[in-house]
C-alpha cells in the first residue's frame, strides 16, 4: 500500500485528486474522493478504456498520459498514471491557461494534431471534455503538444458504436465539434 500522506497533491476536480508518487517523480497516482466514492463511474471508465487501449497496443502516447495500473493507497483505490511535464522538468499548465493569457487561435494546430490523433487510434473522449481537462506540454520552446487528462472513454448509454471504427470516428467528429463550439471562441475566458 502506498501511503499519500505527504504526497503533494498535483490536481484536484470535482470527482478526483491526482498525487505525485512517493515513490517516482514520473508518475502520478489519480484518487476518486471520499465524497464521491460511490458515483465513480468516470474513474472506472478511464481505467477500463485505458486497458482497452493497451490490449489494443497503443504504442504512441503523445497525447494521454502512460498508465501504469492500479494501486492500493491510504486514501483509497488510485490508479497510476505519467506525470505530464514541459522539456524544462516543470509540470505542465492547463490548456485553459494558455487560452486565458493568450487565445486559442495561436494553438491550432496543437488543437488538429490533438483531434487527429484521436480520430486516427479512434479513442473516444468524453463528451464533457474542456480546456481545463488538456494540458499543453511544451516539447520545447516551439514545439507544444495537447495532452487529456481528464475524460478518457465513453459514459454514454450506447457505447457498443465504439467498436466499429467508423461509428466510433463520427462519435469523435460530433464530440470535437460541441468542443469546438462551446470553447474554441474568440476571447472567451475558460475555468482553470
Amino acid at each position: 500500500m502506498i501511503d499519500l500522506s505527504n504526497a503533494p497533491l498535483i490536481g484536484k476536480g470535482n470527482e478526483r485528486a491526482c498525487y505525485a508518487h512517493p515513490q517516482d517523480n514520473d508518475k502520478a497516482i489519480k484518487i476518486t474522493l471520499k465524497h464521491k466514492a460511490k458515483r465513480n463511474k468516470q474513474t472506472k471508465t478511464e481505467i477500463k478504456y485505458y486497458k482497452k487501449l493497451l490490449k489494443r497496443g497503443l504504442n504512441d502516447w503523445s497525447h494521454l498520459p502512460k498508465f501504469y495500473g492500479e494501486i492500493q493507497t491510504n486514501k483509497g483505490k488510485g490508479y497510476v498514471v505519467e506525470v505530464i511535464k514541459d522539456y524544462d522538468g516543470e509540470v505542465s499548465k492547463s490548456f485553459a491557461h494558455y487560452m486565458n493569457k493568450e487565445g486559442f487561435k495561436k494553438y491550432q494546430k496543437e488543437l488538429n494534431d490533438l483531434k487527429h490523433y484521436f480520430l486516427n487510434h479512434c479513442i473516444i473522449f468524453n463528451y464533457g471534455m474542456m480546456p481545463k481537462n488538456l494540458l499543453l506540454r511544451k516539447r520545447s520552446k516551439n514545439k507544444f503538444e495537447l495532452v487529456l487528462i481528464d475524460g478518457l472513454g465513453d459514459v454514454s448509454y450506447l457505447t457498443i458504436q465504439n467498436i466499429i471504427p467508423y461509428f466510433a470516428r463520427q462519435r469523435i467528429k460530433r464530440r470535437w465539434k460541441k468542443f469546438e463550439n462551446k470553447y474554441l471562441i474568440e476571447g472567451k475566458r475558460v475555468k482553470e
